[in-house]
């Protein structure tokens, strides 16, 4: 199939553009800091809601399981933006297209600060969640067709760097707005800095756009590829608390979504303009990058969930000591990821990645190793350790999916695994807390009902009252609060365990893939297509 006939599932389109006016050095400097501060804004949300969910679930009335779902569907409302983002740029342009997602991110966000019902403000962060993940390949797509090669590079090593940085230092930053002004204050501070995000690309980007023809968009494949990774992304928000396989609502979910993505992929496969190139999966390296994207982001994102919301309704710590858990781990991933795209074109990315998922590995079984309650600075060594090399996590996933491909290929391979890494964060959230529950209730059983000497402790502490009469019921809640502390620290140990086998097999699963080959000859673009992959 022709490059030309996948246009529709380009990201980004660089190629037939009409040369536009030139940009003076002064508005590049001012576009360079909107559009960094917009993707800057956009990631920031996705890290620094995280400490939250608890606050918001109290103030909203709700559980806190149906609060992760505002997270784990504006994951999911992102992974679906990015193969449809090149419709709306070939059928508005950019300008209109990126200002416009700005001011829906602002709208979405000002419905988010405002509302009390909890209904609203899933729907309003699925929008926010969707938005945003239009401006991005659409505001990288600004810095490749306007700028000239010296100011492009200036541009895309500024995009780059706002990329790197809000993910993990979100928590941190959340946990400080949450504890300090409160967590509505993270979509208040969204909204003029989107608005004014926006206007600025209008005020400088406007009269300055090129020809864009209206390429026919697969709307059925948009249908499809929408039933079916809501409706598994819904089965799995819904079987934490309906019991999964005993639910016929939870089934009926599965069986949709999944008969929904096979006619996806049928229909995909056969049609002349694509949402998605699944093509590309026969290609070795793009099925191992793919899939290990997808595992490594689950994996990933669905423990660091749990660590940052259970850190705050089991062990106690506020939402700033939660974020401040992880800020080591967003410091060192800073240097580790400058050196990664430093020498991932130099060093072999397999092996590179191999020693980050073993590395990582070892972090996750020495969280895994607590059996007692672990102080501040105990937990804080291996953030450390995981951190150093968190930043050579993605950045080698991303470059061997995309091994061999170059322009209007390696574009296409790029939204299907930003698709890919999204979805396996979104998912990655309900799968783990699913997880860490039926784990903790089993424990809480064993250590409480099952245990014939705790029995007797529970039993001597409803019958023996002291003189007061008020002392024994106390006893009884400590202890009973004593078992549910420990279940829920079992639990979360052996999710950590688990992450470090998983991760280890992720990293065996790299040595399958053949030798990388870096076919894009732009080094800088090559390092943005990276950069885009990347959490």
């Amino acid at each position: 199939m022709s490059d030309q006939a996948q246009v529709s599932v380009t990201p980004i389109a660089t190629k037939d553009l009409a040369p536009s006016p030139p940009i003076s050095l002064g508005l590049v400097v001012l576009l360079n800091l909107a559009l960094g501060l917009g993707h800057l804004l956009v990631l920031f949300n996705t890290g620094a809601y995280l400490p939250m969910i608890p606050h918001v679930a109290g103030s909203l009335g709700r559980n806190p399981s149906y609060v992760d779902w505002t997270q784990s569907d504006f994951f999911m409302a992102m992974a679906f933006a990015f193969p449809t983002a090149a419709w709306f740029h070939q059928q508005w342009g950019e300008v209109r297209a990126l200002s416009g997602a700005f001011l829906v991110f602002a709208l979405a966000s000002a419905i988010c600060a405002a509302t009390h019902d909890y209904r609203w403000f899933l729907a309003a962060r699925i929008f926010q969640g969707y938005s945003g993940g239009i401006t991005i390949p659409l505001s990288l797509g600004v810095v490749l067709r306007h700028y000239t090669p010296p100011k492009r590079n200036i541009g895309l090593t500024l995009w780059g760097v706002a990329a790197i940085a809000p993910f993990t230092l979100g928590p941190t930053i959340g946990g400080w707005i949450t504890d300090v002004l409160g967590w509505r204050w993270l979509f208040y501070l969204n909204v003029p800095v989107a608005i004014a995000v926006g206007l600025v690309s209008v005020a400088i980007l406007w009269g300055r756009e090129a020809e864009h023809h209206h390429p026919p968009l697969d709307w059925q494949g948009v249908f499809l590829l929408l039933v079916g990774i809501f409706a598994l992304q819904s089965a799995l928000n819904l079987g934490e608390m309906d019991d999964w396989l005993r639910s016929p609502v939870v089934i009926g979910l599965l069986l949709c979504g999944t008969v929904a993505l096979i006619y996806f992929a049928a229909w995909e496969w056969n049609t002349l303009h694509p949402l998605l190139d699944l093509r590309l999966l026969r290609r070795r390296n793009f099925l191992i990058g793919g899939l290990g994207l997808f595992l490594t982001a689950l994996c990933f994102q669905g423990t660091m969930a749990v660590y940052i919301v259970q850190f705050q309704l089991t062990f106690g710590y506020t939402a700033w000591m939660a974020g401040l858990l992880l800020l080591p781990m967003a410091v060192f991933s800073k240097l580790t990821s400058m050196l990664t795209h430093r020498y991932v074109h130099r060093v072999d990315p397999r092996i590179i990645g191999l020693i980050a998922l073993c590395g990582f590995s070892i972090g996750s079984f020495w969280v895994s190793s607590y059996n007692k309650n672990a102080s501040f600075a105990e937990l804080l060594w291996p953030q450390i350790l995981m951190g150093t090399f968190l930043g050579g996590l993605f950045p080698p996933l991303a470059a061997i999916g995309l091994s061999g491909l170059r322009k209007s290929a390696e574009m296409r391979g790029t939204a299907f695994l930003n698709l890919l890494r999204v979805s396996g964060q979104a998912m990655g959230i309900p799968v783990v807390a699913a997880l860490w529950d039926r784990r903790r209730i089993l424990h809480r059983h064993f250590l409480g009902e099952g245990n014939a000497m705790t029995r007797e402790q529970l039993s001597s502490a409803h019958h023996v009252l002291p003189a007061n009469g008020i002392g024994a019921p106390i006893s009884h809640s400590l202890l009973t609060s004593a078992i549910a502390h420990q279940a829920a620290l079992l639990a979360f140990n052996e999710i950590f365990y688990i992450a470090g086998w998983a991760f280890l097999a992720l990293g065996l699963l790299l040595l399958l893939a053949r030798p990388v080959v870096f076919a894009e000859p732009d080094a800088r673009v090559r390092l943005a297509m990276e950069e885009l992959v990347e959490p």
